[in-house]
C-alpha cells in the first residue's frame, strides 16, 4: 500500500477513543489495490476499520479483474451491491457467480480474486474481521502457476480434490453463530467458498411489538454480516426495538435514508443511500423510519451480536 491518511485497526477512531459516528463525505476513504499495477487494480472506499472489524467497498469496470489473488488473516463476507461477480478460487480451480443481493463467504486463510465479465459496474460491500491482514501490507507472493483454472498450465502438478458435497439447509435461531457453517469447520483445509443466494439466507425476527426482519448472509466466532429491513407505517413513524451489540458496528443504508438514533445521549442522524453510521460496542441505537417505503441497512458486527 502507498502512504494513507488512515491506518487499518484504527480507522475512524484507535480502539480506547471508540465512539458512534456519521460516516460520510470526505469520511470515506477512497484507495485502489493494488497500488503498484493500476491496470489491474480494484477501487475501494473504506467505511470502518477498527481493531475488531474492516467494512469497505470495492468495485470493477466491466472486463476487469485485479492481481495478484487476495488473502486475508480474518472471514471475509461480499455483498452485491451491483452488477455479477466472478470469484475464483485459485487453490481449488473454482469459480462462482454472484449476483445482485447475494452474498459470499470467503473464511480465513483462503486466496480469492474477482472478475466483472459484465457490462456495468461491479460493486461489493465487505466485512472482514478481525484483521484484514497481518500487517498494513497486502499479501503478493501468490504465484501464477499455483492458481488452477480451466486448461491451467501447471494444474497437472497441483493437488486433485475429491468433489465436494453441496449445503441446502434452512436454519433456526439456534443456528445464529453458526451459519451457514460453524467458523472452525469453514476454515478447515481445503478452504471452500460459501455462496449465500435469497435461499440460503438466515431468517429471524427482531422485535415483538415492532418487529424488523432480518436476513443473515453470515453468523459465526469472527462476524456477522446482514440485512435488517425496517418496513414503513404502523403507529407513527416505524422503528426498530431498542438493540446494542457484543462488537464494533457498521451500518450501511442500501435503501433509505434511515434515521439513527442513540438512545442513552437522544441524537440522531439522517443516513443517506451509500453512507454508513458506526456504533461502537455496547451502544444502544433505534432505527426510525420516517419515509414511505420499506428501508434496509446492510448490518457488519464483530465479533458478537
Amino acid at each position: 500500500m502507498s502512504d494513507q491518511d488512515f491506518v487499518f485497526g484504527s480507522y475512524p477512531f484507535p480502539p480506547d477513543k471508540k465512539r458512534p459516528i456519521h460516516i460520510r463525505g470526505e469520511l470515506i476513504k477512497n484507495f485502489i489495490y493494488p497500488v503498484d499495477v493500476p491496470h489491474f487494480s480494484d477501487l475501494n472506499q473504506l467505511f470502518v476499520s477498527t481493531d475488531k472489524l474492516t467494512v469497505g467497498t470495492w468495485q470493477l469496470g466491466p472486463g476487469g479483474t485485479y492481481n495478484p489473488p487476495d488473502l486475508h488473516a480474518g472471514d471475509e463476507v461480499y455483498y452485491l451491491l451491483e452488477g455479477t461477480l466472478t470469484e475464483h478460487n485459485p487453490v481449488l480451480g473454482e469459480f462462482i457467480n454472484v449476483h445482485k443481493g447475494e452474498a459470499l463467504l470467503l473464511p480465513q486463510g483462503g486466496y480469492h480474486k474477482g472478475y466483472n465479465f459484465g457490462q456495468g459496474i461491479m460493486k461489493v460491500l465487505y466485512i472482514i474481521a478481525p484483521k484484514i491482514w497481518l500487517d498494513q501490507e497486502p499479501p503478493m507472493d501468490f504465484a501464477g502457476e499455483n492458481m488452477k483454472m480451466y486448461k491451467g498450465k501447471y494444474n497437472a502438478r497441483l493437488k486433485n480434490y475429491p468433489q465436494f458435497p453441496q449445503w441446502n439447509i434452512h436454519g433456526t435461531t439456534d443456528d445464529i453463530g453458526r451459519w451457514p457453517v460453524p467458523g472452525p469447520d469453514c476454515r478447515k483445509e481445503p478452504i471452500l467458498f460459501y455462496h449465500i443466494t435469497e435461499e440460503k439466507k438466515l431468517l429471524n425476527v427482531h422485535g415483538t411489538e415492532y418487529p424488523m426482519l432480518i436476513k443473515f448472509f453470515v453468523s459465526n466466532d469472527l462476524c456477522h454480516m446482514g440485512e435488517f429491513i425496517l418496513p414503513a407505517g404502523g403507529t407513527g413513524s416505524r422503528a426498530s426495538e431498542p438493540d446494542s451489540h457484543k462488537g464494533d458496528c457498521c451500518l450501511n443504508v442500501e435503501i433509505g435514508p434511515i434515521t439513527v438514533f442513540l438512545t442513552e445521549t437522544k441524537k440522531a442522524y439522517d443516513v443517506q443511500e451509500g453512507e454508513a453510521f458506526f456504533i461502537p460496542e455496547g451502544v444502544s441505537y433505534q432505527l426510525i423510519n420516517y419515509t414511505d417505503h420499506s428501508v434496509k441497512m446492510i448490518f457488519s458486527i464483530a465479533p458478537g451480536m
